[in-house]
């Protein structure tokens, strides 16, 4: 499906009403800024500072939060971007406000809308949105992974249609017919725009492309590469760089410039571990040695924390418990973001590794048993202003 962005005179926005309560109240200062840590030359990329839980407040404060709602209605769109669906690329699956349905669920849309207000227009405004992105030094990005990696392309896009007109030149989303979603509390809209879809691309005023093609988590083939893996890895060592392939939902203008890569979550961990290890002895570590200025700078963010009520965290399947299937406010740990920092060595076999740094968020969770994805508008435009940081 094509979109010419420019051709939205309106955009529809989202009427909701605000409960009115202090950003203070929820995060005490906590986890408003985010920072670089550099590390023998080499950058490791974090959210948090060190402070204390941002979490702490969330389950003792559910009943707590005013259920009087402020009296007027209020655009939340027209202040802070997107929301609601205001976004014409957004998915309904991952749009909390769209799918509230009981008070913890509003619970979830406050807290997630709460952060992403208290961070976002300050930090694409201080990146590529800030006048950077010219025709001389526009970046063309392929971003392959699963639905994670979805998320992020869709906070690029979406940020920068609903803040700043005309920035999005073009756009081509392939929006499926039919979503084949297995949860069906979340598949309120079944298919067509704000279903789902696989391959998508957007140009930015100024020449800067971002590509994302899924590897997996789609059922859709025709619009997924599978083995990219593979082609990734014959490309690094037969040329010394790569390309995008033949899945992109547009045209690329020109070579990779910038590779963005996840594992993603639909492998068990062993699996997960040897995919990631090809990634690096066959991608990275080829491209890196031949040391050619053609290759793309290599960014890898780390998994996002699943936050499901098990002994680590991790969903366990369908055929789990209800309660397993609930959301935890913390975990002690993310094993694949651990083995993702175990393996990886940014300024080695990697360029950056982009940290989600995320244990103590599971109250920013879609929820609905789904503890793997965040709310968006939430925490996953947070890491794609930081990556658009990157990118530029």
């Amino acid at each position: 499906m094509t979109r010419n962005a420019s051709c939205y005179i309106t955009k529809r926005r989202a009427f909701v009403s605000i409960i009115t309560f202090s950003i203070a109240y929820i995060y005490n200062d906590h986890v408003i800024s985010i920072h670089s840590i550099l590390e023998s030359g080499s950058t490791i990329l974090n959210l948090q500072n060190g402070n204390p839980n941002p979490t702490s407040t969330f389950t003792s404060s559910f009943g707590e939060i005013p259920n009087k709602i402020s009296g007027q209605l209020n655009s939340f769109a027209n202040q802070v971007g997107y929301f609601n669906l205001s976004c014409p690329f957004e998915m309904s699956k991952t749009s909390c406000a769209f799918l509230e349905y009981s008070e913890e669920d509003r619970a979830r849309t406050r807290i997630s809308s709460e952060y992403y207000k208290s961070v976002i227009r300050n930090a694409f405004d201080s990146t590529f949105f800030s006048g950077s992105n010219n025709q001389n030094t526009a970046k063309r990005v392929f971003m392959t992974g699963d639905s994670l990696t979805r998320q992020l392309f869709i906070s690029l896009v979406c940020n920068a249609f609903t803040l700043y007109d005309g920035l999005v030149e073009h756009t081509e989303i392939n929006w499926k017919e039919v979503d084949p979603c297995r949860n069906p509390s979340l598949c309120k809209i079944k298919g067509g725009e704000h279903g789902t879809f696989d391959a998508a691309s957007v140009k930015f005023r100024g020449g800067m492309e971002v590509h994302f093609v899924p590897h997996k988590g789609f059922k859709d083939k025709g619009t997924a590469e599978v083995h990219v893996l593979e082609r990734l890895a014959a490309e690094a060592s037969n040329m010394g760089r790569v390309t995008f392939g033949k899945r992109t939902a547009m045209q690329p203008g020109g070579p990779v410039d910038v590779l963005v890569y996840n594992v993603g979550i639909h492998f068990g961990m062993d699996e997960f571990r040897d995919k990631l290890e090809y990634f690096v002895n066959k991608v990275t570590i080829p491209l890196i040695r031949k040391n050619l200025s053609a290759r793309p700078r290599i960014i890898y963010f780390t998994t996002p924390t699943q936050h499901f009520n098990t002994s680590d965290g991790t969903f366990q399947g369908w055929r789990g418990s209800e309660w397993s299937l609930k959301c935890v406010d913390e975990v002690e740990s993310n094993p694949r973001a651990d083995i993702e920092k175990k393996i990886l060595a940014p300024g080695v076999n990697i360029d950056v590794l982009l940290d989600y740094d995320d244990l103590n968020f599971g109250m920013m969770h879609v929820g609905k048993h789904d503890c793997a994805h965040y709310c968006m508008p939430g925490l996953p435009d947070t890491v794609a202003a930081k990556l658009l940081d990157l990118i530029k």
